[in-house]
């Protein structure tokens, strides 16, 4: 269990370093990938609901810190995030290509427009559509395209903990 937290510890912080180092480098049409909500969408895939969601409340929490300037609506809305897709990934093939790229478009999408229409709740964005169209839609493309790379060496890291795991509670019987 100790190499578990400290092995998501380590990709959050590597998560956090990527977005807030690389991924500047990476615009495309003035926008950059969100590495967060990708690894978010990556590991609810793969996981358990408890585990994602847990993930995903610690990375909308790390994205909070590092981009937002309100603490808790990332964190908020990529643990529910992770708990409905967590919820259907038992029924899905995760390694389709398709599949992957259409939950990271569309958990973007949702995400960020969600986050939209908070701030414009209390803040009164006015362009909204502009947002949606510019921002928005192009993040969206650009995470669906980021986690083709992404989701083997993370299935691959929860694979060798899956099998530590087994070896442990085979040894400690």
């Amino acid at each position: 269990m100790r190499y578990r937290i400290v092995a998501a510890a380590f990709l959050v912080m590597a998560a956090a370093v990527l977005q807030s180092t690389v991924m500047g480098y990476l615009e495309v049409f003035s926008v950059r990938p969100n590495i967060l909500i990708t690894l978010a969408v990556a590991i609810a895939l793969l996981r358990g609901t408890v585990e994602s969601a847990i993930m995903g409340a610690v990375l909308g929490l790390t994205m909070d810190i590092l981009m937002g300037k309100t603490l808790g609506w990332y964190a908020l809305l990529l643990f529910l995030l992770a708990i409905l897709i967590s919820m259907v990934n038992e029924k899905l093939y995760r390694e389709k290509l398709l599949v992957l790229m259409g939950f990271g478009f569309l958990s973007t999408v949702a995400v960020e427009t969600l986050f939209m229409l908070i701030i414009f709740l209390f803040r009164g964005y006015r362009h909204i559509p502009y947002l949606f169209t510019m921002v928005v839609l192009p993040e969206a493309l650009l995470n669906s395209i980021l986690i083709l790379p992404l989701f083997k060496p993370i299935a691959k890291v929860y694979n060798i903990l899956d099998t530590l795991d087994r070896k442990r509670n085979r040894l400690s019987s």
